[in-house]
């Protein structure tokens, strides 16, 4: 009786990881404004969360930080996922690994009081331009002969606008618009500038001790997309823009 009792203790100790998973509280980071992300927890990507937390049975928990220590902190092992990125930091990041199934294509666009038709980045190499700090596609693409303000909030960006401080602001194109809705300072005036200097993929990032979460989170956002689950929260959230 012993013995058995002995191997049946045993059996369980093996077990408890795999199924300690859905006990584990998943930090994720995230600097994205309304509508991608709200403080009530009701934008497009806080409801893909709780899409993803239902169906795989694991709690995550939004981190609001910065771009840039929000890149730092999911690369030390302090966070353990971030969202939304474009594809390849694993290059610059080496303790990152990309969940390969987009989560949504990003539209970066110019803002501004004219309506300038940029075809290229190089368009901007004789213009005074601002970014929000951390936004890898526009520190890496903006012409070095460009004038540039690296701004830490959304909300500075469009400010300097009006203000005429800067020629144009360089946003995603629905978090810039539900800024310029929702300000508490009229931005009417900003328009946009067509068409998008950039369209990319974004994907979610895991630290490599939860690399184990990527294939199992890329099959359920592959299935979320089939059944009609993911659209039906695009809409939700992102169409009326």
């Amino acid at each position: 009786m012993k013995i058995r009792l002995t191997y049946s203790v045993l059996f369980l100790m093996l077990l408890m990881p795999s199924l300690g998973v859905a006990d584990e509280e998943i930090l994720v980071n995230t600097s994205i404004k309304p509508p991608f992300s709200t403080k009530e927890e009701t934008g497009f990507f806080d409801l893909l969360l709780k899409e993803l937390s239902t169906r795989m049975d694991v709690s995550f928990k939004l981190v609001r930080q910065p771009p840039e220590r929000a890149l730092f902190s999911v690369n030390s092992g302090v966070s353990d996922m971030e969202l939304p990125r474009v594809a390849g930091l694993e290059k610059k990041y080496p303790n990152l690994v990309m969940i390969p199934e987009k989560v949504i294509d990003y539209q970066f666009v110019a803002f501004s009081r004219r309506a300038y038709s940029l075809k290229s980045w190089d368009d901007l190499s004789d213009k005074h331009v601002g970014y929000i700090i951390g936004w890898k596609i526009f520190e890496n693409n903006v012409p070095k002969t460009a004038k540039v303000a690296k701004l830490h909030k959304p909300d500075q960006l469009f400010d300097m606008i009006s203000m005429n401080r800067i020629e144009i602001a360089l946003y995603e194109k629905y978090a810039g618009w539900a800024n310029i809705k929702n300000h508490e300072h009229d931005h009417s005036q900003i328009k946009e500038c067509k068409p998008p200097l950039a369209v990319k993929p974004m994907y979610i990032y895991v630290h490599n001790s939860h690399k184990e979460l990527a294939t199992a989170i890329a099959r359920h956002l592959q299935k979320m997309k089939a059944d009609g689950t993911y659209q039906r929260i695009f809409e939700q959230t992102l169409k009326s823009d």
